[in-house]
């Protein structure tokens, strides 16, 4: 829900667009160029002197210096913009650049509108309008109720390069935790808004990075994936191993924020997390690619907050679709490469997976808990099919919808 919705429906397009093009007439290949194609000069770029030693073999690394950030580093920004000055050079050069221009403006000047979700009395969506460069959040008290702007980040910056990024309303709908994402970058800073006065609290989480947020059902913190401090001096961008979970309680530093779960001997892992929806559980799972992860619960109902491995093994994929109490619905491609939907009694100490939804022909994308109902999604010859199925304990019948 943040601009970079806009990011995937150009490569959407761009992809659905391949087939078409592979099949086209090569009609511009034909066109002889009127005039030759003048040679680009690029700017010189400087070789550091940088050489780092893998396992006994010298590998030199010259554009190290080029990592840094171009907001912070003066070299990487003058070499950013030297570099923007003979793209744009050419690129005026280039005939029919209006017509796609026109075009593409006239397709992205539609309003969008996201799906809403309530939270409370309170309806939460993202509205963006027209041609401004940033989507902004909306509030409305009830179905019928007036929308209100609740974060415009058009108003962050000259440039319009600063966007809301994740965005997590409490389960009251009083606060809002919502992520700023500075031209483009990755990381993150937290921030938390009164959502009656619209006031932006103390509260303040650096770092974050490939994030999501997860609020405490009683609303009184949130869960957060981030980095370690940079060493001092050291650029903002070193230190992108030891991908960690944190809890930040409301009204605290974050120097005070608890470690929820790291995996130091696997610093490369990255946590990804979230609340089941009683609020009595946290699920990590740590992921060195998506092929595979492993699966954790965590009982916030216990001081201790200890991980729980439930998946201990790096061969499958697996997530949790949720829970009723101790009972469990999962999804997993172990022995189904077309991933299955399982269950487990984390009550029971001696308990094993119970297939609940059989590997059939088509692959299954995902599912979800809706009330007394499972939803699945299953893609079949390129098409998507939605299936709904009651909770039953013995069987499970799919339905169409």
């Amino acid at each position: 829900m943040n601009d970079d919705h806009q990011m995937r429906q150009i490569l959407l397009g761009a992809l659905l667009a391949l087939p078409l093009l592979a099949f086209a007439p090569p009609t511009f290949a034909q066109v002889e160029p009127t005039t030759p194609m003048t040679p680009l000069t690029y700017p010189e770029t400087q070789r550091g002197d940088v050489v780092d030693d893998h396992f006994g073999v010298a590998v030199a690394d010259p554009y190290r210096w080029l990592e840094q950030e171009a907001a912070s580093d003066t070299g990487v920004a003058d070499w950013v913009a030297a570099q923007n000055r003979v793209t744009d050079a050419y690129l005026e050069t280039l005939p029919g650049r209006e017509v796609f221009r026109e075009r593409l403006t006239e397709l992205y000047g539609a309003d969008f509108v996201s799906a809403p979700f309530k939270r409370g009395e309170l309806y939460f969506y993202i509205r963006q309008a027209g041609l401004v460069n940033q989507p902004s959040l909306m509030v409305r008290n009830g179905v019928d109720g007036p929308e209100r702007v609740l974060i415009d980040p058009n108003t962050w910056s000259d440039d319009g390069a600063t966007a809301l990024a994740e965005w997590s309303p409490s389960q009251d709908g009083t606060l809002v935790a919502y992520a700023v994402q500075d031209g483009g970058t990755d990381w993150r800073t937290i921030n938390v808004l009164d959502v009656a006065t619209g006031e932006v609290m103390d509260d303040k989480v650096e770092r974050a990075r490939f994030t999501s947020i997860a609020w405490a059902k009683d609303g009184t913190g949130f869960l957060y994936g981030r980095y370690a401090d940079p060493e001092t001096g050291a650029s903002a961008q070193v230190g992108v191993v030891g991908h960690s979970v944190y809890f930040h309680a409301l009204g605290t530093p974050q120097t005070e924020d608890r470690l929820l779960y790291a995996s130091p001997d696997q610093p490369g892992m990255l946590q990804v997390f979230d609340i089941t929806e009683d609020g009595r559980y946290a699920v990590i799972s740590s992921h060195g690619d998506f092929a595979a992860n492993y699966l954790m619960l965590v009982d916030l109902t216990q001081d201790d907050w200890q991980p729980r491995p439930i998946i201990a093994d790096f061969d499958n994929q697996w997530g949790v679709i949720g829970n009723v109490g101790t009972r469990f619905y999962l999804m997993t491609s172990q022995d189904a490469e077309r991933r299955k939907l399982v269950t487990l009694d984390i009550a029971d100490p001696d308990a094993a997976f119970v297939d609940l939804v059989a590997e059939g022909d088509d692959v299954l994308n995902n599912a979800w808990l809706v009330g007394d109902r499972l939803i699945a999604s299953y893609t079949c010859c390129t098409n998507r099919l939605t299936a709904g199925l009651p909770l039953l304990p013995d069987r499970l019948t799919p339905r169409p919808l």
